[in-house]
């Protein structure tokens, strides 16, 4: 019976996305929209990199709108209140939220692996794909933890403009849009201290063939427990101001 429901528990979240094309046709095409726009033409490491880039991109994104905007949604909405006030209800929406925003994130990075085969004449093997893509699942973990904050720390109306607000500017600051040596000297110097540069840094290792950078994983462990600690507090707040 247990994990029955966390299959319907699952099964109601896809279909509730998939009923929102508002949500998922922006989260899982925008990003291979961008990249056949911008990052698309070329052959070699120049499309391995670009490739590897818009992955991450994608990826951050579903993290972002997945728990950010939907947490900021559901928290006013009566469903939501009568359903935490269910005994056991917490893990099964909880996993079906994480399921789902694995399966969307795989969506639009296969997207723009699919653009840049179409679109580009990249290098790297299948192995290299498999391994990008549960990379760019493992570096979206920082990005996830800011969104439940975002979720938590913003009201329904704000929640789109805010995930934009930190969403868009981090991808540019990340060089995830033009490599970071082609930023601006400022901001390239700012990209070190951003968690998409660092995401970046170790998809591009992937790509390259190269180690992962060691000090991007810590980098990336630090955001995550930041992150964590923030959306813990909001979680908290929340709770005493609805529940206390």
């Amino acid at each position: 019976m247990r994990i029955e429901l966390y299959v319907l528990a699952a099964q109601y979240q896809l279909k509730s996305l998939f009923r929102l094309p508002a949500y998922w046709v922006p989260t899982v095409l925008f990003p291979v929209m961008l990249f056949a726009m911008f990052g698309s033409g070329g052959s070699g490491r120049s499309a391995d990199y670009r490739m590897a880039s818009f992955v991450v991109y994608g990826v951050i994104g579903v993290a972002f709108f997945q728990f950010g905007v939907s947490i900021a949604q559901d928290r006013e909405s009566h469903w939501e209140r009568y359903r935490r006030s269910l005994p056991g209800a917490a893990g099964p929406h909880l996993v079906s939220q994480l399921l789902s925003a694995v399966m969307f994130s795989l969506l639009a990075a296969a997207f723009v692996v699919i653009g840049a085969l179409i679109l580009s004449a990249p290098t790297v093997g299948m192995d290299q794909v498999l391994i990008l893509l549960a990379v760019s699942l493992a570096v979206a973990v920082p990005f996830t933890l800011l969104g439940v904050a975002l979720g938590y720390w913003t009201t329904p109306k704000s929640a789109v403009a805010v995930a934009n607000l930190i969403y868009l500017p981090m991808a540019y600051l990340g060089g995830l849009w033009m490599p970071p040596n082609r930023l601006p000297g400022g901001v390239a110097e700012l990209s070190l201290f951003t968690p998409t540069r660092h995401a970046g840094e170790i998809a591009w290792s992937v790509v390259g063939g190269r180690s992962v950078p060691g000090v991007s994983v810590f980098w990336l462990i630090g955001f995550s427990v930041g992150f964590g600690m923030l959306a813990f507090w909001g979680y908290q707040r929340d709770e005493k101001r609805r529940y206390a």
